[in-house]
C-alpha cells in the first residue's frame, strides 16, 4: 500500500506529471480514478505528492494512460524510485525546514548548480567561522537557534564538491559580499582565503560581479539554479523558508538572467586576482 508522506520536490514533481498526463487524457480526477481502480482521494493525493506510488501500479497507471515512450515512461520511474529516500540530511528534519530539506537532498544529486549570491558567499564555499557569524546575527524570533547543528549541516553539505562526481558549480557572487565583515578581519581573511582555494577545483567556476557593472540583472535577488538527472528548479530563498520555482518559464528567465551576469562579471582570472587585492588589504 501506497504510505503518506511529506511531499518532496520529486514527489511533487511526478504528481504534477501524472497530473499533466491525466488531464491530456481528457480524464477528470473520478474516471481516471475508475480506470485504475483507485478512489479519487489516493489519486488526489498522489498527483499533490502526499503519497507515494511503487513501481508496479505505476506501470499499471501508465499502461492505462495509454503512455508507450520509453523515455518518458523511464523519467516517471526515476522520479517514483527517488520520490521518498532518505539521505544523511533527513536526522535534522524538525530543526531545519522542509524546503531545506529539499534544497540538500537535491543538492546532494545536482549535475550542476548555478549560484548568484548579492550578500553572502555560497554555502558550498563558506568557512565554520563564516557559516557561524552568520547564523548567530540572525533574527531567532524567540527560538533558540541550534548554532552547532546548523554549522554542522552546512559543513556536511560540502562535502558534495569533493566526492565522486561533483557537481559543476558555477558561482556568481556581488563585490559586496566579499566586502562584508562577517565575523571581522579575521573571519573574512580565511574565508576570502578559501574562495580562492575552491575556486581552483575543476568542477568549481567562481567569479566576482564587481561594483563597477553598475545596474545589473540580478538586482532582483539571489538564486540558485539546481539541475539533477530528473528535474531543474530554482530555489529564491526568503526571510522564513526557500521558494521553489518549478515551471519551465520560470526557469528559462533565470538562466537567461545567469548567462548575463556571467557576462558582467569578472573572469575567473580576474576574480581571483580580486580576491587575492582582499586577501593583502585585510
Amino acid at each position: 500500500m501506497d504510505n503518506p508522506q511529506r511531499p518532496t520536490m520529486r514527489s511533487r514533481k511526478l504528481g504534477a506529471m501524472l497530473r499533466e498526463l491525466r488531464e491530456s487524457r481528457d480524464l477528470n480526477l473520478q474516471k481516471a480514478a475508475r480506470l485504475l481502480n483507485r478512489t479519487p482521494s489516493s489519486l488526489s493525493k498522489l498527483e499533490t505528492g502526499k503519497r507515494g506510488i511503487r513501481r508496479p501500479a505505476l506501470e499499471h497507471m501508465l499502461d492505462r494512460y495509454e503512455l508507450t515512450d520509453p523515455v518518458q515512461r523511464q523519467a516517471l520511474f526515476d522520479l517514483a524510485r527517488h520520490a521518498t529516500e532518505k539521505g544523511w540530511w533527513h536526522r535534522y528534519e524538525g530543526k531545519i525546514s522542509p524546503s531545506m530539506l529539499d534544497y540538500i537532498s537535491l543538492e546532494a544529486e545536482a549535475t550542476s548548480i548555478n549560484s548568484f549570491q548579492l550578500h553572502l558567499v555560497p554555502g558550498l564555499l563558506q568557512t565554520e567561522d563564516y557559516v557561524r557569524a552568520n547564523m548567530v546575527t540572525g533574527v531567532s524570533q524567540g527560538r533558540k537557534l541550534d548554532v552547532d547543528g546548523l554549522v554542522e549541516i552546512r559543513m556536511r553539505r560540502q562535502q558534495v564538491l569533493l566526492g565522486e562526481n561533483p557537481p559543476l558549480l558555477w558561482a556568481i557572487v556581488s563585490e559586496a559580499a566579499l566586502r562584508q565583515q562577517f565575523g571581522g578581519a579575521d573571519v573574512m581573511r580565511a574565508q576570502l582565503s578559501r574562495l580562492i582555494e575552491l575556486s581552483v577545483l575543476p568542477n568549481v567556476t567562481f567569479q566576482v560581479l564587481p561594483f563597477s557593472a553598475g545596474a545589473h540583472p540580478g538586482l532582483n535577488g539571489s538564486f540558485t539554479a539546481l539541475t539533477t538527472k530528473e528535474l531543474s528548479v530554482v530555489l529564491v530563498e526568503n526571510l522564513t523558508s526557500g521558494w521553489y520555482l518549478e515551471h519551465a518559464d520560470d526557469i528559462r528567465r533565470h538562466s537567461v538572467v545567469f548567462d548575463h551576469l556571467r557576462a558582467l562579471a569578472l573572469s575567473p582570472d580576474d576574480s581571483r586576482s580580486l580576491i587575492e587585492q582582499l586577501v593583502s588589504e585585510s
